[in-house]
This record gives C-alpha cells, sequence and structure tokens, in this order.
C-alpha cells in the first residue's frame, strides 16, 4: 500500500510540474527583425513573472499568414496565440476556427481596451480577440502649400466642409489638388452614424438623407476639380502626396513614417492634424488583435500573455519604436516622454494627437449586424455604385437606390 501511495505522489508531483511548466508559441506579424529589442522585452519581462510558462515566438510575413494558419489549423499544429487583422479574425471566428476568450479574461481586464476596439471582434456575444495597436486616421497636409495658398498653416479645417473650402482656395491659388480621398462608401457613411443594415441584418439601410449628404460631398469635389480625377485613393494619396501634387492627405498615422524615410523634403513642410469626425462620432482606426486558434494546446497561457504583451504599459513602449496607437484607455496622452517629445517630432505629436481623440477610434472594417459571407459583395456593390455617382453616372439619390436594390437581393439569398 506505501509503495501505491508512493506512485500516486510521484505521477501527481510529475503531472503537476509539468502542468506548470508550459511553451506557448506565438505568431506575430511581420515584425521581425525591426522590433525584435521590443519583442524579446516583452517576452523576457513575462516570463519572469510567469516562471512557468516559456513563450516561443514566431513571425510570420504578413502576406503568407493567412494561408499558413488555416494550414496549421488543419494539421492540428496551431499556434497558442496569432496576430490577426480585424477582418481575418471575424471571417476565422464565423469558421469557428478560433475560440471565444471570455473565460480567460476578467471584466476588470477587458475595461482596460476601448470598448469601441473590444467590441469590433464580438460576435453574438462572444469575444474572439484583445485588441493590440492601431493606426488611426489623421490629417497630414503640407504647410507650404497652405503658405502660397494664402492659408494659415497652423489652422487646418477642423470639418469635412471646411476641408471642401480649403480644398477650392487651394486649387484656385496655386493649382494644387485639395486632397486624395480613399473612398470607401460603407466606412464613409458608417463614419457619419449611417447604418448599413436593418437590425435583423435581412435588409439595407443605408439610403438615407445623411447618406445622400455624404455623396453629394464627394460630388462637389469631384466636379470642381478638387480631387484628382482618377480617384486612386491610398495608394495614389502616398504617391500624390509625396510629389506635392496634393496639399492634404487624410490617412493613418503609420505613413508619416513613410513619408519620413522616403520623401525627406515633402516630410520637411508637413504637418500634421486631427481629421474631422462626422456624425457618427467615429474616428476610423484599423486594428492589430491577438486570437486564440480553435485547438490551441494552451489557450489560457497564451491569453495571459497576450494581455501582458497588450497591457498599457507595454503598448506604450511599443510607440517608442513605431508609429502605432495603443487599443487602451491609458496612452501617450497621460505618459510624459511623450507628452514632451511631441514638441520636436511629428511622429510623437501625431501619436499623441491620435491618442486625445481615441474614445472615438473604431475598427469598422466589418458591418456590424452583416454575415461575414456577404461582406465583400455587399462592400462592391456600395462603392462600385458610390464611385459611379461620383463621376456624374448617377445622382446621389438614384446611386444609392440602385444599390438598395441590388444588396436587398444579395440579402435574401
Amino acid at each position: 500500500m506505501k509503495k501505491w501511495l508512493v506512485l500516486v505522489c510521484v505521477v501527481m508531483l510529475t503531472t503537476f510540474i509539468m502542468a506548470k511548466n508550459v511553451t506557448i508559441e506565438v505568431w506575430t506579424l511581420s515584425l521581425s527583425p525591426t522590433f525584435d529589442d521590443y519583442l524579446n522585452a516583452v517576452v523576457e519581462s513575462f516570463e519572469k513573472a510567469n516562471p512557468g510558462i516559456k513563450v516561443n515566438l514566431v513571425d510570420i510575413p504578413y502576406g503568407a499568414a493567412l494561408q499558413k494558419l488555416q494550414a496549421a489549423i488543419a494539421a492540428g499544429k496551431a499556434p497558442d496565440a496569432v496576430n490577426l487583422n480585424t477582418p481575418w479574425t471575424i471571417d476565422l471566428a464565423a469558421m469557428e476556427a478560433l475560440q471565444p476568450i471570455d473565460n480567460y479574461v476578467t471584466e476588470v481586464e477587458k475595461y482596460l481596451y476601448w470598448e469601441k476596439l473590444w467590441n469590433a471582434t464580438v460576435i453574438d456575444g462572444k469575444s474572439y480577440a484583445v485588441p493590440w495597436y492601431g493606426s488611426p486616421m489623421v490629417l497630414i497636409y503640407n504647410r507650404q502649400i497652405f503658405d502660397e495658398a494664402g492659408l494659415d498653416p497652423d489652422n487646418p479645417p477642423e470639418t469635412f466642409e471646411e476641408m471642401l473650402e480649403v480644398s477650392r482656395i487651394i486649387r484656385e491659388r496655386t493649382g494644387v489638388y485639395g486632397f486624395e480621398p480613399n473612398i470607401n462608401g460603407y466606412m464613409d457613411l458608417i463614419a457619419e452614424g449611417v447604418p448599413m443594415v436593418t437590425p435583423d441584418g435581412k435588409k439595407a439601410a443605408f439610403n438615407t438623407p445623411k447618406a445622400i449628404e455624404k455623396l453629394k460631398w464627394y460630388q462637389t469635389l469631384y466636379n470642381e476639380e478638387l480631387i484628382p480625377r482618377s480617384l486612386g485613393g491610398y495608394i495614389a494619396g502616398k504617391q500624390d502626396y509625396s510629389a506635392g501634387k496634393i496639399a492634404m492627405y487624410p490617412v493613418g498615422i503609420t505613413m508619416l513614417k513613410h513619408i519620413q524615410v522616403n520623401s525627406p523634403s515633402i516630410f520637411a513642410v508637413t504637418d500634421v492634424a486631427p481629421h474631422p469626425i462626422g456624425d457618427g462620432k467615429i474616428l476610423k482606426n484599423s486594428i492589430m488583435n491577438f486570437s486564440i486558434p480553435v485547438n490551441a494546446k494552451h489557450p489560457r497561457e497564451a491569453v495571459k500573455f497576450v494581455l501582458w504583451m497588450t497591457s498599457p504599459y507595454w503598448q506604450i513602449q511599443f510607440g517608442r519604436y513605431a508609429t502605432i496607437l495603443p487599443s487602451t484607455k491609458i496612452s501617450y496622452d497621460s505618459d510624459i516622454w511623450f507628452i514632451e517629445n511631441a514638441e520636436t517630432d511629428l511622429l510623437i505629436k501625431a501619436q499623441v494627437m491620435a491618442a486625445k481623440a481615441s474614445g472615438y477610434a473604431a475598427d469598422i472594417s466589418r458591418i456590424p449586424g452583416l454575415d461575414p459571407e456577404k461582406h465583400g459583395e455587399f462592400t462592391r456593390i456600395l462603392n462600385d455604385y458610390f464611385v459611379k455617382a461620383i463621376k456624374g453616372e448617377y445622382t446621389a439619390e438614384e446611386a444609392l437606390a440602385k444599390a438598395e436594390e441590388e444588396i436587398n437581393k444579395l440579402l435574401k439569398k
């Protein structure tokens, strides 16, 4: 009997030790080697505070990430946590490739993050990700062009209507376009508080007076040639701003670093202002998240590490390496290093400015209440009619009515 008891104790002790010493595999996206110092510091601090957990960070090229993850899940070799953007998170959750994390996160821990960002990956009341860093919209502008147009470079436009008026002055006095819009019909309308679908998700709901008003704003810009006729969007905007062909560039804050590195002469005359906020009180913010695959071996330990890595302290530290914005309520605007350096460093100025607008920031890359499988076709239809109306093929009213008709057919399928 004594030998049996000793054997049981040994087995229990061995099991206990094995249970307390685990190695979790965590995938990041295209962060190594640029941010290795930061990543290693996070892992080292976590392992020191949690002696029973080792972290194996694996950096995956962004372009190959989705395919590699799906293959790993199918083969039963999924990582314990993976860095995903919001569209991928929602799509994979709909495919039941991810697991909810609510059992591993307390309400107090959730409260550290902005509710709009956390809720971006909540489906049917279940949380499928912890939000990490983002790139909220700001208004980058060329002070030299403002000065040449007789405008005060220290008083950039604050509203969409002011953007239109300033664009008129700049176009008339310098010949330069006001700005290059990145037209995305559904995002533009959500930012103005326009619902996309009815609460039951069965009908389109975007054909409203506010939607017509927004589309007419774009038509005015196009008809008066205040924006490039190509409507080239993000890529064209980057090229045109870097070449001094547009005066303003509404874009995520990460673009500032690109301009600094690739167009130093333009960066030298660049300033940054808060992006106008529409009636929806939403500032577009593309977020990176951490999710847990459905067959992760150590989900509890993985979430523990994810909460550590996305904590206010470590997100603020990340901001010293990259021009990003934390997903947490505690951010740069309460950090003395950022506040002091914002006076002399444009990148940091943009980060602090974005932090002050964090309460408006939301990831709207997916439509609330819409079947994820219909998202692509929904947005294609709406965007197509948006662009056709801007180019004069339809009135704003006609375009939205036609888009509504086609999308209602889609939603009935």
